[in-house]
């Protein structure tokens, strides 16, 4: 990788968090559903680890001499541009979720937070995988 120890940092809290949601019992949509805990810790880690993947590409468009992106959607489109990641649309997606847990959270849909857990995790490890490989 031929970014600084900030990117490899932001990683770092990325794996981190997406260890922690796989180490969790979430084998269910219904064990999920009864355990306010585990929500609100399935929440916060997701949320922990979309920003750190947003404060990852920020510093490195900034290495790389781009113009600071407007919205967080923006710092995913910047990469994407470069050729610094892929156009997953899962990446979009996080940042969608992210926005909406920030200013929606009184509403939050269970089944989305499970969903992302089920089906999502692969793409934090994509995004990990293509920064680290540039």
């Amino acid at each position: 990788m031929k970014y600084n120890g900030i990117v490899e940092r932001k990683l770092l809290i990325i794996e981190e968090n997406i260890r922690l949601i796989e180490n969790w019992d979430i084998s269910s949509f219904d064990k999920f559903n009864k355990d306010a805990m585990l929500q609100r810790a399935v929440e916060r880690a997701l949320q922990v680890a979309i920003e750190a993947m947003i404060d990852a590409g920020e510093r490195v468009l900034s290495l790389e001499k781009q113009s600071p992106p407007v919205t967080s959607a923006d710092v995913i489109y910047n990469l994407q541009e470069l050729g610094i990641i892929t156009k997953n649309p899962a990446y979009i997606s996080m940042i969608k979720f992210r926005n909406f847990i920030v200013h929606m959270y009184e509403k939050i849909d269970l089944e989305i937070i499970y969903n992302i857990v089920k089906k999502e995790i692969p793409s934090f490890r994509q995004f990990i995988h293509e920064i680290r490989s540039t």
